[in-house]
């Protein structure tokens, strides 16, 4: 059954994190699981579609278009997005495509989602003219979403998860970024500082990806921001002993699921700063954004 294109914000929990460490500074931490939106489009990606796949339908598009490693959390839920609101999917994957599928690609598939790789050279040049144009000719017309979800469309979506705490009195608003679209759409409509942690390595690309959306998207901020570059654990995908021991032993004892790309170094990085004297404010009450994505845990097992 295709469901209508019906996007109104559900009630998302908000979730204690009782820790006595904490307690000690004065320091509260609570989680927005917005990974509990939906069951596959979940988190971050929830916002980000939202927009996109009414605009397509605005434009009369059929067919969705975007680009993912073999792991994309994009890809994974721009799928069961397609599956559910009538679109067809094609998703661009980075590099060879495993054989056998392994098993974020095998659920796209088994979605609908039509999967064409392209070099890793091909790749860096995918929103190029000649490489779209390459694609319209291979596939005819299609809706692009960037991939991550990195456009307008994709800002304005994650521009409204600030509605789900706006009201309350958090002191500060902590989210892991990968291409920088849901921090540039918090920060556009936030009331609250936010704290990004980046998980990719490189000084400066976060801070300036988010400053050119911000520019590209005619946006403009409404509170302070600051991004986190110490806990990306050697970069994208990578991960260490000790995250790992922090991720098993925080869902242990907490029962909140996470997975080591993104949520995993966001919460390892809040824990390891707090223990530095007075890097968080004496009564600090803390919300971090849980951006879902965790069908990635099964590229770790």
């Amino acid at each position: 059954m295709v469901l209508p294109l019906a996007f109104s914000i559900p009630e998302i929990p908000v979730q204690a994190i009782n820790e006595p460490w904490f307690k000690d500074s004065g320091v509260s931490l609570s989680i927005l699981r917005t990974d509990l939106v939906h069951p596959v489009i979940s988190g971050n990606k929830w916002f980000k579609l939202k927009y996109n796949l009414l605009r397509a339908r605005q434009q009369g598009k059929t067919t969705l278009l975007s680009f993912g490693g073999v792991w994309s959390n994009h890809l994974h839920a721009l799928a069961e997005a397609g599956k559910q609101y009538g679109f067809s999917t094609i998703g661009v994957v980075r590099g060879e495509i495993p054989e056998p599928l392994n098993a974020c690609l095998r659920d796209t598939e088994q979605a609908g989602m039509q999967l064409v790789s392209i070099s890793r050279e091909a790749y860096r040049h995918k929103h190029e003219l000649n490489t779209l144009k390459d694609l319209e000719t291979q596939f005819g017309d299609f809706y692009l979403i960037p991939e991550g979800g990195a456009n307008r469309e994709g800002a304005l979506g994650c521009a409204e998860i600030p509605s789900l705490y706006n009201e309350f009195n958090y002191d500060l608003i902590c989210l892991a970024c990968g291409t920088g679209t849901t921090l540039t759409g918090l920060i556009s409509s936030s009331t609250v500082p936010v704290l990004g942690f980046q998980v990719l390595k490189g000084a400066s690309y976060l801070k300036n990806q988010v400053t050119s959306q911000l520019q590209e998207f005619a946006l403009t901020p409404t509170c302070d921001w600051t991004i986190n570059t110490d806990f990306h654990c050697g970069g994208y995908a990578k991960t260490s002993v000790k995250l790992m021991h922090f991720l098993a032993d925080f869902e242990s004892r907490h029962g909140v699921p996470l997975e080591p790309v993104y949520s995993a170094k966001l919460l390892y990085g809040i824990y390891e700063l707090s223990k530095k004297r007075d890097f968080f404010p004496q009564n600090c009450s803390i919300l971090v954004v849980h951006g879902g994505g965790l069908q990635g845990r099964r590229g770790f097992n």
